[in-house]
């Protein structure tokens, strides 16, 4: 690569032999940054991109510039066709020149696309999940709304404060050990009930989970892999045997400073105790009882063919490389996954459930109609 990228930015460029279009991936790692500026990061993160994809015009290349936001980095991914891969290469230059200070009016130019960017419903239902295992004051207990809040209040000041402590230097990323965040608490059979719209309910699941870079993430994938999906331990038991919801998620996240799991199971009012009973009596169960060795084979396949479409675009490839980049991980790791998820035995999966997956260690919320309470 060319140009030089400030102390602790991440950059990552997978060079795919092959690929029809090329990425790379610039970005900051928000581990020690202040709340407020972790609220603006959309914004910064937005006006990176378009001043990234300036400076590319400005040096006659036709680059897709775009922002990348998540609970552990904000940056900007750049794409171009595969046979101009090389041009990619300006891409530290090109971000050195997006740092300067933000124009003036950007904020507001920006800021329905940045919302339109924070919309997405499965960040909003784990809002529960993350704010009861990380409490408040972490980052990842964050909440759709406060976000939203600051983004539509912020000006070009809190836009410009917000880049400059972002892009200023920081301590290293988490050790790869995978140890969890000293701000990371269980619930510990919390119960929770709240009113929604509609007529339908809803029950919620939330359980523990792991860092990105602890190894127990593979058990603990394949044991949501398990649950989840529309042949799932859930799926068969909810749907199929008993007709109790019509729709159903569960599914795990691993972040740098730590993870969750969760379960979301949609249901008519009067069946909300029946499937809250069923959720924990399956998740319970998966730590104890023998895994059939064709469900979990097909619980293996389903999450590395998931991992290799994921990856199958570069763009896809280097956000998640910087990902793994911001949990103190390289390339390698990120590349190891498949092998990791093949190499789980059904007693693996039993500890993990066991030890991640007990009812009394789990947030469980209920959704109910507001007429209904």
């Amino acid at each position: 690569m060319t140009g030089r990228l400030p102390p602790g930015v991440l950059l990552a460029f997978p060079a795919t032999a092959g690929s029809p279009v090329a990425a790379a991936t610039v970005a900051v790692p928000l581990a020690g940054v202040s709340r407020p500026a972790v609220l603006v990061a959309p914004l910064a993160a937005a006006a990176w991109a378009r001043a990234v994809a300036a400076a590319a015009r400005a040096d006659g290349v036709d680059c897709r510039a775009e922002p990348v936001m998540s609970a552990d980095l904000a940056g900007v991914t750049a794409e171009v066709v595969g046979a101009d891969r090389a041009v990619l290469r300006a891409l530290p230059e090109w971000f050195r020149r997006a740092r300067a200070a933000p124009e003036p009016g950007i904020a507001d130019r920006l800021r329905a696309e940045c919302l339109n960017r924070l919309s997405s419903p499965r960040e909003r239902g784990s809002d529960d999940v993350r704010r009861a295992l990380f409490g408040s004051r972490h980052r990842y207990g964050i909440v759709h709304g406060e976000r939203v809040r600051a983004v539509q209040e912020a000006g070009e000041r809190e836009l410009s404060a917000a880049a400059d402590e972002l892009l200023a230097e920081r301590p290293a990323a988490p050790a790869r050990d995978g140890a969890p965040a000293a701000t990371a608490r269980f619930p510990r059979g919390e119960r929770r009930s709240v009113s929604i719209a509609g007529a339908g309910a809803c029950c919620l699941l939330g359980t523990p989970g792991v860092p990105l870079g602890s190894a127990e993430k593979f058990p603990l994938h394949v044991a949501w892999a398990l649950l989840g999906g529309r042949e799932g331990l859930l799926d068969r038991r909810l749907r199929r045997e008993r007709g109790l919801t019509y729709s159903l998620a569960a599914f795990s996240r691993e972040l740098a400073e730590g993870g969750y799991g969760m379960c979301f199971a949609a249901c008519r009012p009067g069946a909300l105790d029946e499937v809250a009973g069923c959720v924990a009596e399956t998740l319970g169960g998966l730590g104890g009882d023998a895994v059939a060795p064709a469900l979990l084979r097909s619980a293996k396949e389903r999450l590395v063919v998931q991992w290799h479409r994921a990856a199958q675009a570069e763009r896809g490839r280097a956000e998640r490389i910087a990902g793994y980049a911001a949990a103190g991980l390289g390339p390698a790791d990120f590349a190891a996954y498949p092998a990791g998820i093949a190499a789980v035995t059904a007693e693996d999966v039993r500890a993990a459930a066991a030890a991640f997956l007990c009812p009394v260690a789990a947030l469980e919320l209920r959704m109910v109609p507001a007429a209904g309470r």
